[in-house]
């Protein structure tokens, strides 16, 4: 079936457009992964920084601690007392209350290092879902174009006449025309 150049070109436009389409989507894809990837390894050094605080913190936890034992046992034994009674109560309640202090210290920050490590898999995640609506949106517009495409090319590549046949078009008038290719027209 032969079909005209406007056709052509109006096909050949459709399945171009279409392919840009998808290709459209698939690069938007690409970088809304790249995006979410770039987001979430943000959040994981977040939490790998978290996690090095800690490590810090811990250190000087034992430090300061080291130290209040010191000035403890050094004031009391400068007194020329034992450390026994009042003096270890107080080394004794000190010491609780620094390991307290860390303990709660210690929360904070895991809480703080999971929200980071939470937030890395939500960006994975949220990249994964919305890379694949760009890839589907890509697609469903190309099959859209394509589909417009061919409802505007459908007339135009209705079956043309073939040689010998007699086309009736409604004047009535009884006239008819005899082509060289062998059609015959009434009109």
């Amino acid at each position: 079936m032969a079909i005209g150049t406007t056709t052509a070109i109006l096909l050949g436009v459709g399945a171009a457009s279409a392919g840009l389409q998808v290709g459209a989507g698939n690069a938007q894809a690409k970088n809304i992964e790249r995006q979410a990837k770039y987001n979430a390894e943000i959040y994981d050094q977040q939490a790998g920084m978290i996690q090095e605080k800690k490590r810090i913190q811990d250190q000087q936890f034992n430090r300061q601690a080291a130290r209040v034992r010191g000035s403890i046992v050094s004031r009391t034994a400068g007194k020329g007392l034992l450390l026994s009674g009042s003096p270890a109560a107080i080394l004794a309640d000190t010491e609780s209350e620094m390991l307290f202090d860390k303990a709660i210290a210690d929360y904070n920050l895991d809480v703080e290092r999971n929200y980071a490590a939470s937030g890395a898999g939500y960006m994975r995640d949220e990249g994964a879902s919305q890379s694949r609506l760009a890839r589907f949106t890509g697609y469903s517009n190309a099959f859209s174009t394509l589909l417009n495409t061919g409802l505007m090319a459908a007339p135009s590549m209705a079956k043309a006449p073939t040689s010998g046949s007699t086309i009736y078009r409604p004047s009535n008038t009884g006239r008819t025309y005899k082509s060289p290719y062998g059609n015959t027209y009434k009109y």
